[in-house]
C-alpha cells in the first residue's frame, strides 16, 4: 500500500491537488485539516478555535490525526497535511516511515492571492497574512522545515492537473 503525504504553506494546493491527485492515480484522499476529524476529538468548532487558543493542544491533535491514518489505513492514499504538521519530528518520522512525502511550494505572491481569493478572514490566525513581502519573510524563514520531502514541486505557475502530472512522473521515475 502506498501512501503520498502532501505538505507545504497554506494555500500551496494540498488539498486542490490532493483530490485530483487520487482521483488520477485511483487511491483515496484523506485530509488530516477536517472539522470532523477535530470533531470526533471534541472539537465540534474545529480546528481554527482550538489553534487559537492552545497551539500545543492543536498539535497533540494533529498528530493524533495523522497516526491514526498512518496505522489504520490500509490502502493506498493521498494524504493532505495541515501547514503545521512539520512542527512535530514525530509527525516528519510518522510520514516518512509510511510513505512519500511531496513538499507542494509556490511564490509567496501566488499563495497570498490564493489565500486572500478564498474569502476567509485568516489574518485572525496568520499574522503573516498582512501583505506579500511579510508572507515572503515568514516563508523564507520556514522553507527549511520541509526540506526533508522525497520531492518538491512549485504550484506557483501550473494548473492542478500539471502539477498532477508532474508529481506522477517523479514519482514514477524514483521507483
Amino acid at each position: 500500500m502506498n501512501k503520498i503525504f502532501l505538505i507545504g504553506f497554506m494555500g500551496a494546493g494540498k488539498t486542490t491537488v490532493g483530490r485530483v491527485l487520487a482521483q488520477n492515480l485511483d487511491y483515496d484522499f484523506v485530509e488530516v485539516d477536517t472539522v470532523e476529524n477535530w470533531e470526533k476529538r471534541g472539537f465540534p468548532q474545529g480546528s481554527l478555535e482550538l489553534y487559537r487558543k492552545d497551539k500545543e493542544k492543536y498539535y497533540d491533535i494533529e498528530t493524533d490525526i495523522l497516526k491514526n491514518f498512518c496505522m489504520n489505513i490500509h490502502r493506498n492514499c493521498v494524504v493532505s497535511t495541515g501547514s503545521s504538521i512539520v512542527n512535530r519530528e514525530e509527525n516528519i518520522d510518522l510520514m516518512k516511515s509510511s510513505g512519500t512525502i511531496i513538499f507542494l511550494k509556490a511564490k509567496a505572491k501566488v499563495l497570498f492571492d490564493r489565500i486572500m481569493n478564498r474569502g476567509i478572514n485568516i489574518t485572525n490566525i496568520s499574522n503573516w497574512l498582512v501583505d506579500v513581502e511579510t508572507t515572503k519573510k515568514v516563508l523564507d524563514s520556514r522553507e527549511s522545515k520541509y526540506k526533508f520531502a522525497n520531492l518538491e514541486i512549485d504550484t506557483s505557475d501550473k494548473s492542478i492537473e500539471e502539477v498532477c502530472l508532474d508529481i506522477i512522473g517523479k514519482i514514477n521515475n524514483n521507483d
